[in-house]
């Protein structure tokens, strides 16, 4: 008869494979939740291609000019130029020892991933708000509360650059309160004969991470990694072309390698992601700088 209980496999024996589908699954929900910005940029993918820098080219604007009847053409040379991501690594790494493992409550080990998933979201985040203030065009006053006037100088300064919608909007929370703020003190028509009201669309119902509403065909996003400028008096937010202002190379996306260390009598959990991010088009993005 065969003996079914001396050698069982079981989560001590088998735990690698226990912990990866565990400890992965918390590590990416927990960095698709806290990611606000990297949906508004264009993508480009890297992953299996022998690089890790894109060229993006752009073409430079030529002119045309009136003609005489039956006189010749001069010949135009067309230029372009190009702007270059390059992916780079990023990760962070976390050793959980047996004793803390089996000594913690159960949910702690999702707490732990968790953390490390937030780590990486925010980092992306951090390095894709860092762009903002690196627009040339910039509205809003040192010092001075996000008014109406700003957000529409913004829309004025993209229009006027030819620059395509859909328009987005990213800005600290602060930014966020000011322009509430100055919605619910507004009264007056925007467009005379048209019935639109400065007030008439409210920012406040929160839909998606990081989403707080649309106002005035824009979909305002708040995030805390927004920075600061003018020596912390300000905060630096933007308003830019989404999939055109900003772009992001990915060579490869967040991912969960576990590895049992059984010198120290635990396991390593390293999370790493290899990617880049740039400005694409100036003209297509206003900065928008106010009060802190």
């Amino acid at each position: 008869m065969a003996d079914f209980t001396s050698n069982p496999t079981n989560t001590t024996s088998y735990n690698d494979t226990v912990y990866a589908a565990i400890i992965n699954d918390d590590i990416l929900d927990a960095l698709q939740a806290a990611v606000v910005t990297p949906p508004l940029l264009s993508q480009f993918d890297l992953s299996g291609q022998p690089s890790k820098a894109v060229d993006i080219p752009i073409a430079d604007a030529a002119s045309a000019a009136a003609v005489s009847e039956g006189s010749e053409l001069s010949n135009t040379q067309l230029t372009t130029s190009k702007v270059t991501l390059t992916a780079s690594e990023v990760g962070i790494m976390a050793t959980i020892t047996d004793v803390l493992d089996v000594s913690s409550i159960a949910t702690s080990r999702g707490a732990q991933m968790r953390q490390l998933g937030n780590a990486m979201a925010q980092k992306l985040d951090v390095d894709i708000c860092a762009l903002f203030s690196g627009f040339s065009n910039s509205v809003g006053s040192t010092g001075a509360d996000l008014s109406l006037a700003n957000v529409f100088d913004a829309i004025y300064g993209l229009e006027s650059n030819n620059a395509p919608g859909p328009y987005v909007a990213v800005l600290h929370p602060r930014q966020i309160a000011d322009l509430r703020t100055a919605i619910n003190a507004a009264s007056g028509a925007v467009f005379t004969g048209q019935g639109v009201r400065a007030g008439s669309n409210e920012l406040g119902t929160v839909e998606d991470a990081g989403y707080f509403g649309t106002f005035m065909n824009i979909d305002f996003y708040q995030s805390t990694n927004v920075p600061t400028a003018n020596t912390g008096a300000d905060r630096a937010g933007a308003v830019f072309s989404k999939d055109y202002a900003l772009g992001m190379v990915k060579k490869w996306s967040s991912k969960t390698e576990i590895m049992r260390w059984a010198p120290i009598r635990g396991f390593v959990v390293v999370v790493s992601s290899m990617y880049g991010v740039g400005e694409i088009i100036d003209g297509a993005g206003q900065a928008v700088v106010t009060d802190a």
